[in-house]
């Protein structure tokens, strides 16, 4: 009979016998040598006839590299298998890749968070960090890896401590802004506010032949509804015209200094790609959008990040909004 051996990459992985009955557990070899491969799942197997726990083999690298695979085979995109390995590495290079699960303990965890902060990570970013590092234990949990309950290692209310940002620049901020960045420059802060585009994912596969009168085609890949059609709306179409003879963009490596630059430049406050996102989602929604409206026009999957982040309605705007509808009631 062949040697349970398959490829992980460029790893060997061995499928051995779950002491505990069931599916077979999958443990990495850690090596590209088929025959040291061939040596280690032999070892493992006879741990397991002698009650070894196979457990004690499956590292932290391991853990968090199976975690990535099953998102990925659930259909995750990409912008969000690209995101959990990010969050991976620091994970491996602050506790350690070769860190076996079944020793991490609740101090070592507390340690990494401790680490993160002190590196200057907001604890948003920690809070991401763990929830990767959640899933991974979880999933080992399933498979028998790991035996200790995820009470006992992650930390009880770990705050993101998450304030989101309310920078939008007004119509009359946005005229100041690009009037101080040259064209080439300017024409992708136009192009971003005509379309809620995000910078650079959805603004540099942008060709002309994307943009017909009606419609601007945006390939977006962080989920399914970024890949979307955007109407051009007469409040944009003078920003769309801006635009367009500079298509294809040219790389902006320091797009947010640039930016912060020109704002101080222009005497407003200063302002990132996002904050342009959020100025057109502002707009629309001064003018009356429903958040769900402003969603899909930013590639949400439903109205709740328009709520919360991006279409929140300003004071000026409700107050209008409002006293037309008192308008209409009342016949005044």
């Amino acid at each position: 009979m062949r040697a349970p051996l398959y490829l992980n990459g460029n790893i060997w992985w061995c499928r051995i016998r779950n002491p505990a009955g069931g599916r077979h557990l999958r443990v990495s070899t850690r090596t590209r040598d088929r025959r040291v491969a061939l040596e280690v799942w032999r070892e493992l197997e006879r741990g397991v006839l002698t009650g070894a726990d196979p457990a004690s083999h499956v590292t932290l690298a391991d853990a968090l590299d199976e975690r990535w695979q099953e998102r990925r085979a659930a259909g995750r995109a990409l912008g969000t298998l690209h995101m959990l390995g990010v969050k991976a590495r620091h994970l491996v290079r602050v506790l350690g890749g070769d860190t076996l699960v079944s020793r991490l303990r609740a101090q070592d965890v507390d340690r990494y968070i401790q680490v993160r902060l002190d590196e200057g990570a907001a604890r948003n970013t920690v809070h991401k960090e763990l929830s990767t590092l959640r899933g991974a234990l979880r999933l080992a949990i399933r498979r028998g890896e790991l035996t200790k309950p995820l009470e006992a290692l992650l930390p009880h209310g770990f705050s993101a401590g998450y304030t989101p940002r309310n920078r939008a620049l007004s119509r009359e901020e946005v005229t100041m802004l690009l009037r101080e960045l040259p064209p080439h420059r300017a024409a992708v802060v136009a192009f971003i506010l005509a379309t809620g585009a995000t910078y650079p994912s959805e603004v540099a596969p942008v060709r002309r032949a994307d943009i017909t009168r009606d419609h601007v085609l945006l390939r977006g890949t962080k989920r399914s509804t970024r890949y979307r059609r955007v109407p051009v709306l007469s409040l944009t179409r003078s920003w769309l015209a801006m635009a367009a003879p500079h298509i294809p963009f040219p790389p902006w490596t320091n797009i947010r200094r640039d930016l912060h630059a020109a704002c101080a430049r222009a005497g407003i406050p200063p302002c990132c790609p996002t904050d342009l996102r959020r100025s057109i989602a502002t707009m629309l929604r001064g003018l009356g959008a429903e958040p769900s409206q402003i969603g899909a026009y930013l590639g949400h999957g439903d109205s709740r990040m328009a709520e919360r982040v991006y279409g929140r309605i300003t004071p000026e705007a409700l107050g209008s909004q409002l006293e037309a509808r008192i308008s209409r009631k009342t016949g005044r």
